[in-house]
């Protein structure tokens, strides 16, 4: 055993370098956003700094589960990142989860991830992995069986985890490793056994070893029902209960770009747009009114709905009515959720917009600068819009620029982008952004 101390401190300087690189952000990261899901915590890095661009870190857990199989990605923004790494401290001191399984797609474990978890009693790694950092391990007595895959030569990446052994090095007893032959684990168990004559860490060869490197798994829904990944049921349930002018928390334009088609004094048909991912879409529909719930009018799998009645009543002439549609894809999970659209009948003193008008169709900004979009409603000559809200702005991609509510451009990154100025009957202008 002091022989195997003794090859360990030598690589402890090392091994504190690739710390290093593996737990903090270069100073060309910059942090993007928190996101929370089904307890499982992660930073968004917009030059992600471990090899993936703009990639999820897990940096933290507060789940119930005892069972724990790690997400393999997101879905943030409409956008699917993948996981590729464990954060520093990310379960340290869990006295919940007892058995971890990390899938293909990690590389990394970062120091003291897994330290202290006093009811861990296995640990699933992929093949994937390639670094395992300081004091991984550290602490867990309990922890007694390991699945690692992979065939990384390098013995090194677990010589300071505590893989199977205490603070001083000491092994604890009973416990398994299942690695291939020849591996980085393999290796490891074969040193600690050659130093100590007390009992030996128990290695069985694997091909593969099971389940760590054959178990994917997505991220549970997100707990906003209006965003992409959520149930339909969740989704249905939640807009039928939802008495607002407003638009629902999640929502998004520029996907389905829902907007009025035609109207008369008896009907207002509404279309939107075809999206990929979709394969229905459902349709909902109320008296405008703050207090005013959606009814569901049905689910088709084109791009239009003429309105005449909502809940048997037909509708009237010069009235305001407001209007919703949800993107549904094979497994019957939301795609999108439109944003709400106010219309207006024909027959009385209200219309509706016809178009929406901005001074340029095209502009360019510098990263970290602003352009104003300049864009204002047109109505006919006869006829008052009564105004649900103003203009609204939406960017089609956040991460390269961002639009505030009075449409201000603000460039994030080197790229291009359309953002949309749209009414409250669904009318719209574009504008292309370049962010040099």
């Amino acid at each position: 055993m002091k022989k195997v101390l003794k090859s360990l401190s030598i690589l402890v300087l090392a091994l504190a370098v690739c710390v290093t690189m593996f737990n903090a952000p270069t100073k060309a990261a910059t942090k993007k956003t928190e996101v929370t899901y089904s307890g499982f915590k992660f930073e968004l890095y917009d030059d992600e700094p471990y090899g993936t661009y703009d990639s999820i870190i897990l940096v933290g857990y507060n789940g119930s589960e005892t069972n724990v199989t790690l997400p393999t990605h997101i879905i943030y923004e409409g956008k699917k990142y993948p996981v590729t790494g464990i954060g520093e401290k990310a379960f340290n001191g869990n006295s919940k989860i007892k058995k971890v399984i990390i899938p293909d797609g990690y590389e990394y474990i970062a120091t003291e991830a897994f330290e202290s978890c006093s009811n861990l009693t296995e640990m699933n790694i992929s093949g994937t992995v390639q670094y395992v950092g300081l004091k991984v391990f550290a602490n867990d007595s309990n922890l007694k069986t390991y699945r690692i895959g992979g065939k990384n030569d390098d013995k090194d990446i677990y010589a300071n985890s505590y893989l199977g052994c205490n603070s001083a090095q000491d092994p604890f007893p009973n416990v398994s490793v299942y690695c291939i032959k020849g591996s980085a684990a393999d290796k490891y168990v074969g040193d600690v056994n050659a130093g100590t004559p007390k009992y030996e860490l128990t290695v069985f060869y694997e091909a593969n070893p099971a389940p760590a490197t054959k178990v994917t798994r997505v991220l549970p829904e997100p707990a906003n029902p209006y965003e992409k990944g959520a149930s339909f049921d969740r989704a249905d349930k939640a807009i039928t209960n939802f008495a607002s002018e407003g638009d629902p928390a999640g929502s998004e334009f520029g996907l389905l770009q829902l907007k009025q088609k035609k109207v008369t004094k008896k009907s207002i048909k509404v279309s939107w747009k075809k999206i990929a991912g979709a394969v229905k879409y459902a349709y909902y529909a109320a008296n405008c009114g703050k207090k005013n719930k959606y009814k569901r009018q049905g689910i088709t799998t084109g791009t239009s709905f003429n309105c005449k009645k909502i809940s048997g009543k037909k509708l009237k002439k010069g009235k305001y009515y407001k209007f919703i549609v949800i993107a549904i894809d094979k497994d019957n999970k939301v795609v999108s959720t439109s944003k709400t659209v106010h219309v207006a009948t024909k027959g009385g003193k209200v219309t509706n917009d016809t178009k929406v008008k901005v001074k340029k169709t095209k502009a360019s900004v510098k990263v970290g600068k602003t352009y104003k979009i300049k864009a204002k409603e047109v109505k006919p000559k006869k006829g008052k819009v009564k105004r649900h809200r103003a203009v609204k702005y939406e960017s089609l991609n956040t991460t390269v620029a961002t639009v505030s509510g009075k449409g201000s451009v603000k460039g994030v990154k080197k790229g291009t982008t359309t953002v949309y100025a749209y009414a409250q009957n669904g009318v719209a202008a574009k504008v292309k952004i370049t962010v040099k």
